[in-house]
């Protein structure tokens, strides 16, 4: 019994030896496990951060290409600004400007000689002034900027956008006014010598400049009118580039005068002023008008003068000789009834 006992204790102790070997066996295997996974683990996170290393490398290297090839290209732009901007060249183009300008004068000056001395061709050669001065200025442009500067293409281009963003900015009116300059050149609304009316101004176009068209009044005042102001307007044009221009001069007589002696005296008058343009038809007009509180005659007399110059002495020359005739002759007994109101159309 006792040996029996003691075969039991023995296997049951063999058991659990048994049994405790295996859990040892089996933590060790774990643990080989972990450490394994441990192991692998730290190699990954060694290789990212080799990986991340190398990136890091690449990108302090592109970042180092990148400022060195910035430089590069800056050395180059400063190297053609220099170039570009030289003395001699800045010299040349300061020079050709300041030829141009009296170049300009001159010109002008030849062309108003010349319409003064062609009374025929007065108000054509007046006309080429304004296009001469485009012409001459373009072309002294396009030689500072294609034979003296010689800037490289992409710098023009460069350039031209960024002065056009700037000048557009800071100049929208002398630009409108610019436009309206050349715009006016091209369609004609009126030229240089022709009569216009622009609101309250009226008078003879002396020049057409790219910001301003000048006009001389009957009263030798010079108007300065904005080219973008007069594309928006209305402009009256009395001659329409023709030399010659109607004339309207308006006469209030007593109704009692006789009207067709009054009228034969107004074609009189004007047949015999030495302003008269005889190829044109002379109009009379009688109306009957109320002025003052009375019946009056109005007497519109429409002929043309043989120059838009004499346009205020033609006028004169037909008022003053109706009305010395009608007054010679008794048609006005209580003395002249008149009015002096004098239009001009073209």
């Amino acid at each position: 019994m006792l040996t029996k006992m003691l075969k039991i204790v023995g296997f049951a102790l063999l058991i659990g030896f048994t049994v405790s070997l295996t859990a040892i066996a089996q933590d060790a295997d774990t643990l080989v496990i972990i450490e394994q996974e441990q192991s692998e683990e730290v190699a990954d996170t060694v290789v990212v951060q080799e990986e991340e290393a190398e990136a890091e490398n690449d990108e302090a290297a592109s970042d180092e290409d990148a400022e060195e090839e910035f430089e590069s290209e800056m050395e180059q732009e400063l190297v053609q600004l220099r170039e570009l901007v030289s003395f001699s060249k800045v010299f040349n183009a300061l020079l050709l400007l300041i030829l141009t300008y009296f170049l300009n004068k001159y010109v002008t000056l030849i062309l108003d000689n010349m319409s003064e001395k062609a009374t025929n061709y007065r108000l054509f050669i007046k006309r080429l002034s304004p296009i001469s001065r485009i012409v001459i200025w373009s072309v002294a442009l396009y030689i500072i900027i294609a034979g003296i500067l010689a800037p490289p293409f992409e710098t023009i281009i460069t350039i031209a956008a960024s002065i056009g963003i700037a000048v557009g900015f800071a100049s929208q009116d002398i630009l409108r006014n610019i436009f309206g300059g050349i715009m006016i050149i091209l369609d004609r609304p009126f030229q240089v010598g022709d009569k216009i009316q622009v609101g309250d101004h009226y008078g003879e176009v002396l020049s057409i400049g790219l910001r301003s068209s000048r006009v001389v009044t009957p009263d030798d005042s010079i108007v300065s009118l904005p080219n973008g102001e007069l594309m928006n307007r209305a402009v009256s044009n009395t001659n329409s580039s023709a030399l010659d221009c109607q004339v309207v001069a308006e006469i209030f007589l007593p109704a009692t005068v006789d009207v067709s002696t009054v009228k034969e005296i107004a074609y009189k008058s004007v047949y015999s002023s030495s302003f008269t343009y005889l190829n044109k038809p002379v109009v009379v007009i009688v109306l009957n008008e109320i002025y003052n509180n009375r019946y009056v005659m109005k007497l519109r007399v429409k002929a043309y003068v043989v120059d838009i110059r004499y346009e205020f002495m033609f006028k004169s020359d037909m008022t003053e000789m109706i009305l010395q005739e009608c007054n010679r002759q008794g048609l006005i007994p209580d003395g002249p009834l008149l009015k002096g109101q004098v239009k001009a159309s073209g």
